[in-house]
Order: structure tokens, then sequence, then C-alpha cells
């Protein structure tokens, strides 16, 4: 919105009052109910649309969209997405902390309000009272209600908040933005001209009066905001502090004198004048804005001007001295820029202020901002010592959160944020214990010295996860049992041959594969899964109980494991299946020794039967392990596996 300035009639040539800047918003009408495309252009059915919703860091409207930041949906977002088919919300943009600072310094713009608007006016010089209170220096017409029309005085304006300098018409902005700080505080002193109006013939006008001044203080509200001696140069707007940018720090107040003078306030800035001779301007009062007011001329050129509206009240000094405050000024008769200063000196004999820029011996002096913490990155143990230094005896507040990014979705300990404020020793040593959670911290220290903070300090932790002790490995092993075995024994499902290994990872994937054996012999694979232990067991046995003989000869075993190395070489072993006593492989064993095996053939051969349920002879070394049992089939037949579990897991 527009902003208007409003500036008071002069009565005389040389000099104008510099009034209060205003500016008028009026609040939008809101409109009922909502269609299911909100039009961005209506400020009402935004406004509508909008009331009740918390949370929104971040706006904007273009192309018939409304994008709002927020930094979660909320239910009442979500509904607000839901509602509207041209609502964008961007999820995970935070609230931004203000760059303004609480350090008030001459120049700087804060506003004024009455009931009939806003105005803005600037600072002249902090300082303090003789007691020791925080109080800034002004221009007495910034603490009136003044008719633009009449030049009339109706009552005393309120001090308002400081004025945000990132948006200050010194900074190129349309000002009339407050910080967000709070009110600077409340008049003290404050006075515009002792006399009567002046109006009508000059014949008719009141002379001069000593106690004819432009001036007023304001009582800073200690809570809120600090005092700093000094006057801004406005080279640091952008960042909306102004006291980190100062043209000079003030020394004295004092007389002016002839020669080069500078001035600082929110809508010109830092310009900078020439002081007229006594000689050429030979008085002492000025009518500005209709009111005697005493103090002496300024000249600057007509397109660089050392004043305007909106400056009033702004800090004028030579050198390290202050000499002014700005009241009034104008174009003069000779086509240059006038400007009238009420005299600091004479303002404030007059007042009876005691002023002084620096804190009287015996006040509370307000303390300065202790240095940040000095934190490094830093890697510890779960639950381990972060630690940093600090201003000794200083409260340090310390938060944190995961880094983005950094939490394996497999941890099985979730990292969490956290805050905790402790205190830094005698040595500005101080210790938190770290996060249990194992991942990489943002952390923020924040020092606290006589309710004073310092700027935070950022760095990384991280938590190391916790190595636990493991037994080293055992050693990979094979064992087959028995290395050698008759025919006859080899085909009976509760005899055969055992191959055990070890030395692999639990749960890893096993793999036996009879390597060669008798070419008539079809040879087989089984997979298995280690056990706890790393082991796993397997059973090789033939099929053909009618002729045992078919098996004689050398087997060749070897077992793998999924996690092997290129390193890591194959398991090897082997047994052989040899004849009986009769020569034949042995078959007139009895089949129902170890289990019901059937019955014989008229060569003594078992027919095979439905067998045992635990391994031979390995039933001891297996316990606990999942044994595979293999077939050898006959006559290059399809390879069948059979599973079974040994009944001791």
């Amino acid at each position: 919105m527009q902003k208007k300035l409003v500036q008071s009639s002069l009565a005389l040539t040389a000099a104008a009052a510099l009034g209060l800047g205003s500016a008028f918003v009026a609040s939008p009408a809101v409109a009922d109910g909502g269609p299911q495309k909100l039009n961005v252009e209506n400020d009402a059915q935004v406004q509508k649309a909008l009331s009740g919703v918390e949370g929104v860091n971040a706006y904007g409207a273009k192309n018939g969209k409304l994008n709002l930041g927020v930094e979660k949906k909320t239910d009442e977002i979500k509904d607000l997405e839901k509602k509207f088919d041209n609502v964008n919300i961007v999820d995970g943009i935070k609230e931004l902390k203000p760059y303004a600072k609480k350090d008030l310094v001459g120049g700087a713009g804060y506003l004024a309000s009455s009931s009939g608007g806003n105005g803005v006016c600037s600072t002249g010089f902090s300082g303090w009272d003789g007691e020791g209170n925080p109080v800034v220096l002004t221009a007495g017409h910034c603490s009136k209600v003044i008719d633009p029309a009449t030049s009339e005085i109706s009552g005393d304006t309120k001090v308002g908040d400081t004025e945000k300098p990132s948006i200050a018409e010194a900074n190129g902005g349309e000002g009339f933005q407050p910080s967000g700080i709070g009110t600077v505080g409340e008049w003290g002193y404050h006075s515009y001209g002792s006399g009567d109006l002046l109006e009508g013939p000059e014949d008719n006008w009141t002379d001069p009066k000593p106690s004819d001044i432009d001036f007023a203080v304001i009582n800073v509200d200690e809570e809120k905001y600090n005092v700093k001696n000094g006057v801004t140069d406005w080279s640091s707007a952008d960042s909306d502090d102004l006291s980190t940018s100062l043209a000079t720090d003030i020394a004295e107040v004092g007389a002016h004198e002839e020669g080069s003078i500078e001035k600082s306030g929110r809508t010109t800035g830092l310009t900078e004048g020439e002081v007229i001779p006594f000689d050429e301007y030979p008085f002492e009062y000025s009518n500005v804005g209709g009111r005697w007011v005493h103090g002496f001329g300024v000249t600057s050129p007509a397109d660089d001007p050392f004043s305007a509206p909106g400056d009033s009240g702004g800090a004028v000094f030579q050198g390290d001295t202050a000499v002014g405050v700005i009241s009034g000024g104008g174009p003069a008769a000779d086509g240059t820029s006038f400007g009238w200063v009420a005299d600091l000196d004479y303002s404030l004999e007059q007042s009876g202020v005691d002023f002084q820029v620096e804190k009287p011996d015996g006040g509370e002096e307000t303390p300065e901002a202790p240095a940040a913490p000095e934190v490094k990155d830093q890697t510890i143990e779960p639950n381990g010592d972060v630690t940093g230094k600090a201003t000794a005896g200083a409260e340090v507040k310390l938060d944190w959160a995961p880094a983005k990014g950094t939490q394996s979705g497999n941890d099985t300990q979730a990292a969490k944020e956290g805050s905790e404020t402790v205190k830094a020793d005698e040595d500005g040593n101080f210790t938190v214990e770290g996060p249990e959670a194992a991942g990489d911290y943002d952390y923020t220290a924040v020092a606290t010295v006589d309710g004073q903070e310092s700027e935070p300090a950022e760095f990384q932790v991280t938590v190391e996860k916790e190595e636990t002790e493991t037994p080293a490995p055992a050693e990979r092993e094979i064992n087959v049992d028995p290395k050698e075995i008759v025919a006859s024994e080899f085909v009976k499902e509760d005899k055969g041959v055992t191959v055990s290994v070890k030395g692999f990872d639990e749960g890893e994937k096993v793999t036996l594969e009879v390597a060669s054996g008798p070419e008539n012999v079809e040879g087989i694979t089984l997979d298995e899964t280690a056990n706890e232990n790393g082991a796993a067991a397997f059973s090789i046995y033939g099929t053909s109980e009618t002729d045992p003989s078919v098996y004689l000869g050398k087997y060749d075993v070897k077992v793998t494991g999924a996690n092997d190395t290129d390193d890591e070489k194959a398991l090897a072993g082997s047994f052989t299946v040899v004849e009986g006593e009769e020569g034949n492989g042995g078959g007139g064993n009895d089949g129902g020794d170890d289990g019901d095996y059937g019955n014989k053939d008229d060569d003594g051969n078992g027919d095979g039967g439905d067998g045992g349920s635990d391994l031979p002879r390995t039933g001891a070394e297996l316990t606990g392990l999942a044994a595979g049992a293999g077939l050898l089939v006959v006559g290059g037949a399809a390879v069948v596996l059979t599973m079974r579990r040994n009944k001791k897991n």
C-alpha cells in the first residue's frame, strides 16, 4: 500500500517543519464463503481462507496460485490444501529469526502513533540520563499530534516500535514497517516551541522565548532494547542491524562550528552539509511548522539534501561531537536545500535534561552480549562428553537434532533431538552428555551472561556406533564321517555319510556339492543355512538297496558359502564306498538294526523300509543343527533331494 508523508506548511521561506510521515492501513473486508479455486488477487478472499490457519512462514501469490511455506502440515493446513486446488503447500519451511538487534543507535527510524495513524521519525543520540537510565534524544515535534492543515497541536503521540532498517527509505524502501522488537519506550521530557502558534500577519506574532526548543527524550524500555553510543552510517541496513555500522562514536555534546557537518536519519541516511555562517544568516530562531525553534542553519545541494521529511530528530554531528537534532527544512530561495537544526547544547540547557554519552558511575550498565561459545566439530562414543568453551560462568544452552539424511532405516535405536543447559566453569569450559544413538547431530550453543545472549555457535557431533567385541570367527573346517563305508551300509538312510562344516556366518547359505564319483551315479547339490554357531551338516546315502555295489568308488565333495570372498577356497573332502566281506557291497546286511527297513530279497538285501529319523553316529555332534539329506540316484536319473530335521534341533 502506498505510504503518504504529511508535511506542515512554512510561514518563512527559509524553513519548513519536517513533520511525521504518516501511513494509514485499512483492514480488508472479509468475503463470505470460499470457492474451490481461490482468487489470489482478492485480498478479502485470501484473508478469509487463511483465517484461523497458523504456522505459515512463507507466502507468495503468482499466476493464479497461492504458495504457502509451512514447517509442517497441520490439520488446518491440510484442509486448506484440499479445499482449494490452486493452493500449493510446501512443508519444511521454518520461521526465520529476525536479524534485527536490540541496540539503539543514532539515526535509526522509529514509529510514533496517534488516533490518525502512524508516522516515522529518527533517533538522534543514544545514551543515559544522570541516574544511568537508557534514553534516546530526538525532535520534540515527533511527540505531538499535529493537524497537517492548521498546524494545531491536539495531543501527544505514542512511541512505537523501531522501523525495520532494510525497508526504510534510507535503504531504498517504502518504510513504515515495524522491526517487531517492540515499543522503544515512553516520552520523557518533550517540547516543541513554548509560545502560541505563529499565524496571521507577522506583526501579530509573539517574540521568540529562550524555551522555544524542538527537543524530546524517549525513556527506553530496557526489557526490549539496549542503548549503544554511536551514529549509524546505514551501510548495514540490509542486515536490519544498524549498530554494526557506525559513522562515529560520540565522545561529547558540544556547540556547532562553521564548516562541514553530518547527519544520519531514516529517510536520507548519512548526509553532509555546510553550517551557514551567522553573518550570512544571522538568526537564532526559525519558524518551523508555525513555532519558533532555536537552532542553526545548514545548506546542501538540492539534489542531495541534508534532510527530508522523516529525518526529524535525526543525529547531527561534527566529528565525534553531538551538536543537534533535525528540526525542519525545505528549499531555499537560491535553489539549494536548507535545513534547520535544533542545537543540542542549547536544548539540554533549557530543558534541564542530564544526558550522558557514557553510562554514569553507579548506574547499572547494560552488559554487552557475551561472545559466542567456541565449539569444534567432534566425534564421541554413545553418551560421550560434548565439550566447548564460553565466557567463564556463562549459562550455555545446547540444542541438537539429528542431521538430515543421516539416520539409517536399519538403526535399532532412533536418534532424537534434545536440549540442555550447563554452566561454564571458572576457565570457561563446559561439558554436556552427548546422545546415545549413533549418527550425526547438528548442534547450536548459546551463552547467556547477565541476561544477555550471545550469537549461536553451530557445530556437528558424530556419535560412533558402539562396537561390541565378538569372538574371532572359527576357522572353517569340514568333517566327513565315515571316510570309508561299505556299500551295504551306504544304502541305509540312517547310515550313509555325514558331512559337517563350521566357520561360516550365522544365517549364511552353505552349499554342498558331490564334485565327482562313479560315472553311473548322479551327483547332488544340497543347500543349508548355518546356525548361530556357524555350522551346518549334510547326510548322503544311496537309494539302490537291491544292488549296493553300484555305488563302489570314491566320492569328492566340496562345500562353499554364499559370503565367500575371492580369497576363500571351497572346503573339500571325500569318502569311499567299498565292498563288504562278501565282495558284493555287503548285500546281506539286516536292514532292521537301526530302523524298520522291511523285507530282504533272496540275496539278503533289504527293501529300504521307512527308515529312521536321526542321523547315525553324528547325532551328538549335530545337536541343534539343521541337517540336509541327499539321495544319490543310480543310472543318471534326476537328482532327488529330501530335507529332514534332526529331532534334537
